[in-house]
């Protein structure tokens, strides 16, 4: 994945950032498995990380296979395979970031829960808190030496965006279907 924006190691003080980590946790509807129904196309996603994979298929058998999936952790090990398989968007690495914005704006549009946390956390940094598992591009880790989170922090960072502007802007290709139509501009 490659966002030459979003290159750079960031670091946060803890005491200035709210961190997230599970839907169950303080701050959870900033999770992507935040239970935030989304109906795009007639497809009706119970949460981002669903809606988020869902484009990241390459054909619609498989759609329909990781729709019926239970949302939670099971479609993120799930995914994991998708490569593998073969099933995965040639161009994923290109646009996964893209895609994510999409996905953050309609759980924006749609719930009023996550649109009032957000607003509730304006002046403090967002972090996706990876500190107890390994660490990606998406989220940060604390370091307990300087107690300040550090890492890309692609998620946080949309987040606080999303916060500020009200929308996030995107470009996708046009070849991306939901239930067999082109996914709108919002």
């Amino acid at each position: 994945m490659h966002y030459p924006k979003y290159d750079k190691i960031e670091r946060y003080p803890a005491e200035q950032t709210i961190a997230f980590t599970k839907p169950s946790a303080e701050w959870g509807i900033f999770s992507n498995f935040a239970k935030t129904p989304m109906t795009v196309n007639g497809i009706e996603f119970a949460c981002v990380e669903q809606m988020f994979h869902y484009i990241r298929l390459n054909n619609e058998e498989e759609r329909s296979e990781y729709l019926k999936l239970i949302p939670n952790m099971g479609l993120k090990m799930k995914a994991k395979t998708f490569e593998k398989r073969g099933v995965e968007r040639a161009d994923w690495r290109d646009i996964a970031v893209d895609v994510m914005r999409f996905c953050l704006n309609h759980k924006y549009q749609n719930s009023a829960e996550f649109r009032k946390a957000l607003s509730d956390s304006d002046g403090r940094f967002i972090v996706e808190d990876e500190s107890n598992r390994k660490p990606d591009s998406w989220g940060a880790v604390l370091d307990a030496a300087t107690n300040e989170y550090y890492g890309k922090n692609i998620m946080g960072r949309l987040l606080m965006e999303l916060r500020e502007k009200g929308k996030l802007e995107y470009q996708l290709p046009s070849d991306i279907h939901i239930c067999g139509k082109p996914i709108l501009k919002t």
